[in-house]
């Protein structure tokens, strides 16, 4: 797909115009520091959006096969909160001393925002649509991303969205001219997970911190209301390609299982979401999981079967393109990188 001049021109003047905040629309703005104040536990501080991962570190594409599947992993950026949001249940002592030890920032929890794409026989499949251009300066480079590996967002026909939460969903709908990203694909999306943010209660029965999620999501999510569907645990996107119950992170998260040629790759969305922390303190319990209790219990089970059946795995938040497997390390586990 070619981008005259004049376009790339137009692009980046949108993309400055709407990183500085002053796009309309109700949760479509960036993250405020009370917002992520809030999700880091009350953490002090409003340098929250310095710092982050940037995409012009990493290169926009990362492809490899799995048996005859192609899976490009592409960059939206990255964000960046405080460390304390990696742990709320340990003392702050217990977890700098960890992360230390690990070589881990103390204070900055850096986070890549790695999107998975699968290309099997005539579908292409997206896992999860970044966070468009108001959530976090430092996001939001999906579309530039698909542009330099060559790859046609209208070719998209299918985009599975394994959670509501902002980075995962913001990015359906265009900011500036409220089009679809991704205009000819078909959604899923787990119906527990879309009846939480689509709660005509929820204002009223969800904790403020939420507020502005739920406005964005509901915003994105019902702009493709009539093209999704909504489903329960192993569903079958394509053949090949299934939805599996991880939830915990939220309510309804799903994570996407990839099977081809007798590999298997799990993308696991945010149900792993620190190379550390996640594997090696899998009962640590961030500040971003919804229902902690029932996240640590998924991150085990994940764990276990990632190590015990050799699955690669791809995630949304581990560093630049997320791409590892699981080894076993005493009680725990620990994550190897494949790249």
């Amino acid at each position: 797909m070619s981008t005259s001049h004049d376009e790339n021109r137009d692009r980046l003047s949108r993309r400055r115009f709407l990183s500085g905040g002053f796009a309309a629309g109700a949760g479509a703005r960036l993250a405020s520091p009370a917002i992520l104040r809030g999700l880091a536990g009350g953490a002090a501080g409003t340098g929250l959006l310095s710092g982050a991962v940037r995409a012009q570190g990493n290169p926009a594409a990362h492809r490899f096969l799995l048996g005859t599947t192609e899976i490009v992993v592409l960059t939206d950026g990255g964000l960046s909160l405080p460390a304390s949001t990696v742990a709320n249940n340990v003392p702050e002592e217990e977890r700098s001393a960890f992360l230390a030890a690990a070589g881990h920032d103390t204070a900055t929890r850096a986070s890549a925002l790695n999107v998975t794409l699968i290309r099997k026989d005539d579908n292409l499949v997206l896992v999860d649509t970044g966070a468009g251009m108001n959530f976090f300066q430092d996001a939001g480079r999906l579309a530039d991303s698909f542009e330099t590996a060559g790859i046609d967002r209208e070719a998209v026909t299918h985009v599975v969205l394994t959670h509501g939460h902002p980075d995962h969903v913001w990015g359906i709908v265009d900011d500036f001219d409220e089009s679809e990203r991704f205009p000819n694909a078909r959604y899923v999306m787990g119906a527990r997970e879309w009846d939480f943010w689509n709660a005509e209660d929820f204002l009223s029965t969800q904790p403020e911190i939420l507020h502005s999620f739920a406005l964005g999501a509901q915003r994105n999510l019902g702009a493709v209301a009539d093209k999704t569907t909504r489903v329960n645990a192993d569903h079958t996107v394509i053949p090949g390609v299934t939805m599996i119950d991880t939830p915990g992170h939220t309510p309804g998260h799903m994570s996407v299982l990839v099977e081809d040629g007798g590999g298997q790759l799990l993308v696991t969305g945010d149900a792993l979401t620190h190379p550390a922390v996640s594997f090696e303190r899998p009962d640590w319990q961030p500040s971003t999981d919804q229902l902690p209790e029932v996240a640590a219990a998924t991150r085990r089970q994940l764990l276990d079967r990632a190590a015990t059946d050799g699955l690669l795995l791809v995630g949304y938040h581990l560093p630049w393109p997320g791409v590892g497997r699981v080894e076993t390390k005493g009680a725990a586990w620990r994550y190897v990188a494949e790249v």
